[in-house]
């Protein structure tokens, strides 16, 4: 925005700084890469509100810090400027001067913005320039965020509907084209995720700038780079969508809001973590189809979904889903509630959080900040008459045993639990205390998962590998498949999208006479009688086989030996 020798001479000539401390600035910023007035904060030659006022006086306006008294005055005229407006042109009103109406704007040149606040308020404007983090803490406190807000007309609005509905919608970005700088920044990230199918956004704040990333198919892409002036006002936007305290920066924090694409609406799950360079926010992208789709969709082999399904069909009962976070578990649990559901029968879950709502189950959320904990929510659940229980992950002994008390006691309990395969997860819970007897007349099968990337269909290219420390896995010479090559209709990655690799473990009399002993992962692995169990591997090499995935793409996510091999 300003010249080195402008803004140099602007602070010299306002006796601000020395000759001196000029040229150290210089120094430092020649040393650093950074900009004149960031090297003289830095140095502490002079204050921020020095820097906004000479930026101020680039836009010929006077400077407003948006100090407490300022915006208690400010909530006296809030009537004239709508909470969609002011996030619309990053603008609070500020006085009231007869015909005049003074605001506060990050973009005091900002045509549009001067054209409808005239003609919405009928007033004469006159601005002041405040810097974007700082009209972003404004909008919070002058209209209440955690409060209803009232809207021009005097009817009261639901401002979390409001502001996700309205602020979030990046849909046609073209409309936002005129918009202050940061919302089109962020619209502009949140659209590009979107049409890229990430899963998360990433902004990670460093020394010297903000690195936006994104994870798409399970892996992280750097996309773009934000100015170190911009991540202030970029974090509090983000934060603002997702109804953060926006004042609040020495905390770890949590929001959710919305996002509309043409006609689909995706769900937004944000947290913060104060970090030394700044606050770093990750957005977890929702889409709400994963709610509806089928245990077929998933791309199960047909003898994990047909085994899967008989499991579900009984009246009693603990199915358990394992696997890392964010292996897929909590979509698999979703598609299995929606084969099994139905009018006879009661239905109910418990989350943390509720991530997708379905039609004709009763969801509830966890809450420990209030002592709502899955052990207190369960037994409040099994008071309900239910038929079907989810219990969203066993986390600890209590849980684990509440819940296979409820499997024994006529009810059908399905839940997640963090291990390595389907086999450990009788050892994994006697190493939580809950006894083995529980176990086994609770738990009647597990399924385990991992996700890999699938091949891009368009430019997968057909080759053969002769290597001996692969082929023998297979027990051949050579071994037909394919490898990621790189499109258009992928990005130039190969791959488009993930798929599922299963593994299932039912339970028998034999398996539960070890489990009795407190026999390990191994051991009842080997004893698994014909027809019990499923293996990963054995999953994962076909799928190599039929070009659905690469080789890199399993060995990345788990262990095949020639013993597995040989059972596929």
């Amino acid at each position: 925005m300003y010249g080195v020798k402008r803004l140099g001479e602007w602070l010299l000539e306002r006796g601000k700084i020395t000759p001196q401390q000029l040229e150290d600035a210089l120094a430092y910023q020649r040393e650093t890469g950074k900009r004149l007035g960031e090297s003289l904060i830095a140095l502490g030659y002079i204050t921020e509100d020095d820097y906004y006022e000479a930026q101020a006086e680039q836009w010929e306006c006077p400077y407003e810090p948006l100090r407490d008294a300022q915006i208690q005055e400010a909530m006296r005229v809030r009537h004239w400027i709508g909470l969609q407006d002011a996030t619309r042109f990053m603008v609070v009103p500020l006085r009231e001067e007869g015909i005049v109406l003074w605001v506060a704007s990050a973009d005091p040149n900002n045509v549009e913005m001067l054209d409808h606040l005239r003609q919405s308020t009928g007033k004469f404007i006159k601005v002041c320039f405040s810097p974007p983090d700082r009209i972003l803490q404004a909008i919070a406190r002058i209209y209440s965020l955690h409060d209803a807000d009232v809207n021009e007309q005097g009817k009261t609005v639901d401002v979390e509907e409001h502001a996700s509905e309205d602020i979030a919608d990046i849909s046609d970005i073209d409309k936002t084209v005129h918009q202050a700088p940061v919302i089109r920044l962020v619209n502009g990230i949140l659209l590009e995720a979107v049409e890229r199918g990430a899963s998360d956004i990433h902004f990670e704040p460093t020394e010297t700038k903000m690195v936006v990333r994104l994870r798409i198919d399970g892996v992280l892409y750097a996309v773009r780079e934000v100015p170190l002036s911009l991540q202030s006002a970029v974090t509090a936007r983000v934060k603002l969508l997702a109804e953060m305290d926006i004042a609040e920066r020495r905390l770890p924090q949590d929001g959710r809001f919305s996002i509309k694409t043409g006609e689909s609406k995706l769900d937004a799950r944000a947290s913060s973590l104060p970090t030394v360079f700044g606050e770093r926010v990750v957005i977890r992208l929702l889409n709400r189809e994963n709610a509806n789709k089928s245990l077929a969709q998933l791309g199960m082999p047909p003898a994990v979904e047909q085994g899967l399904a008989e499991l579900a069909s009984k009246p009693w009962g603990m199915i358990l889903v394992t696997g890392p976070t964010g292996s897929g578990k909590s979509t698999t649990l979703y598609a299995l509630l929606q084969q099994i559901k139905s009018d006879r029968r009661n239905i109910l879950t418990c989350e943390d959080p509720v991530e997708f709502q379905i039609e004709g189950i009763g969801q509830s959320q966890v809450n420990e900040r209030i002592g709502l904990t899955f052990a207190s929510q369960l037994r409040a659940m099994l008071r309900q008459d239910p038929d079907v229980v989810l219990v969203g992950e066993i986390r600890d002994a209590e849980t684990a045993e509440i819940a296979c008390r409820a499997a024994m006691t006529g009810h059908l309990v399905l839940s997640t639990l963090h291990t390595n395969d389907a086999t450990s997860a009788p050892a994994r819970m006697i190493d939580m205390g809950v006894p083995a007897f529980l176990i086994n007349s609770a738990l009647i099968g597990v399924l385990a998962q991992r996700l890999v990337r699938r091949l891009c269909e368009r430019c997968k290219e057909p080759i053969t590998v002769t290597d001996p420390a692969i082929t023998r896995l297979f027990g051949v010479d050579a071994l037909p498949t394919y490898r990621a090559v790189g499109c258009d209709a992928c990005n130039q990655i190969g791959y488009k999208g993930r798929v599922g690799l299963y593994e299932l473990f039912v339970m028998s009399e034999p398996i539960r006479r070890l489990i009795a002993r407190e026999a390990d992962s191994d051991a009842v692995r080997t004893a698994a009688p014909e027809g019990t169990l499923f293996t990963i591997q054995q999953d994962a090499l076909q799928k190599v086989r039929d070009g659905i995935t690469t080789l890199e793409e399993v060995l990345s996510q788990i262990h095949l030996d020639a013993h597995h091999a040989r059972a596929a």
